[in-house]
């Protein structure tokens, strides 16, 4: 279990630390020396009959070794249990083809090109399969870029808002097959995990039907907010100014709301959590050893959530709410 742990560690802290791809060369990821590297590919699919899915490519210098890829995948399907599956790998077991614009993390694989894009993910005797019907577009929103002295973290957008087909397979399963909204970014940063933020929160409503949005905002650890925006399908990034996040209950009981400010100070949207999809905290399953790996990563803690997000004089949005924390006290 140690070393399960560990691993969950190097896949979740990049997760938290680069909220959470790209047509082309912009699938390939652009490695540091920095014993602070890590770069990550996110692809999320919010399905028909909830299931959420996701699917990362990461590089990072983090941890034993460097230049390390990991690919990890999470399958919630409501009424079953979790499924989640990872491997890492050495330097010479990841690469980026240019010839055939593939991005490869030992099995793992994600390509976009003849305006598709594709994921796939076979770990652990599961599988995993994205299919998006559109190519990656990266955009990067205003104050998307934040520097810690000599550091750097940046994260575009690269699929906001694209149908998706999607296969999961747990081991031991039957293949699902289902339709779904779907999403991706592209982050990388030489910050310390621990020293990049004190909390995120985003927000995606992704599937059809409904009014499709994302929101990001981030709180640095002096306090200061940025990037905080939202984005809603059709539209442009709209800049804001920051948020307050408060709770009821603890851990798997937590309820969260989360109140959203523009550029005058008026609050204009209310994020409310409506049921637990999963609370993850690598490092605090982690005990003792936690604490070695502690002073770099942080002791990080992510909740995933449904959610509503409101606003005055418009219909409710339902989406997937990330509540990440610096400590869950």
């Amino acid at each position: 279990m140690r070393r399960e742990a560990r691993l969950r560690v190097l896949g979740l802290l990049l997760s938290l630390a680069l909220p959470t791809v790209a047509a082309g060369a912009t699938l390939e990821p652009s490695a540091s020396p920095s014993d602070t590297y890590g770069e990550s590919f996110t692809f999320i699919g919010d399905l028909e009959d909830s299931t959420f899915v996701l699917v990362q490519l990461q590089v990072t210098n983090i941890g034993p070794g460097s230049r390390t890829g990991i690919c990890r995948a999470t399958v919630l399907r409501p009424g079953q249990r979790a499924w989640t599956a990872q491997k890492k790998v050495g330097s010479r077991e990841w690469g980026y083809d240019a010839a055939t614009g593939t991005l490869r993390v030992g099995t793992c694989s994600a390509r976009s090109a003849e305006g598709v894009t594709r994921v796939e993910a076979p770990l652990d005797g599961g599988r995993v399969v994205l299919e998006y019907a559109a190519p990656m577009a990266p955009r990067s929103p205003e104050g998307s870029e934040v520097e810690v002295g000599n550091a750097r973290y940046r994260h575009e957008m690269m699929l906001a808002f694209s149908p998706l087909k999607a296969k999961v397979q747990p081991p031991k399963s039957a293949e699902l097959e289902q339709a779904g909204g779907g999403y991706a970014d592209h982050t990388r940063s030489t910050i310390a995990p621990a020293k990049l933020a004190r909390r995120w929160v985003r927000f995606r409503a992704l599937r059809e039907g409904g009014e499709r949005m994302v929101l990001l905002g981030r709180e640095g650890q002096d306090g200061e907010f940025g990037p905080v925006y939202s984005w809603t399908e059709g539209g442009t990034p709209t800049q804001l100014e920051s948020f307050t996040l408060s709770r009821e209950g603890t851990k798997e009981r937590s309820v969260w709301t989360v109140d959203v400010f523009g550029g005058d100070g008026a609050k204009v949207m209310v994020l409310r959590s409506t049921s637990l999809l999963q609370r993850s905290a690598p490092v605090e399953e982690l005990g003792v050893l936690g604490g070695l790996i502690k002073p770099v990563v942080g002791a990080p803690v992510t909740y995933l959530h449904r959610a509503v997000l409101e606003r005055a004089g418009k219909a409710p949005v339902t989406g997937l709410m990330e509540v990440s924390l610096e400590g869950d006290p």
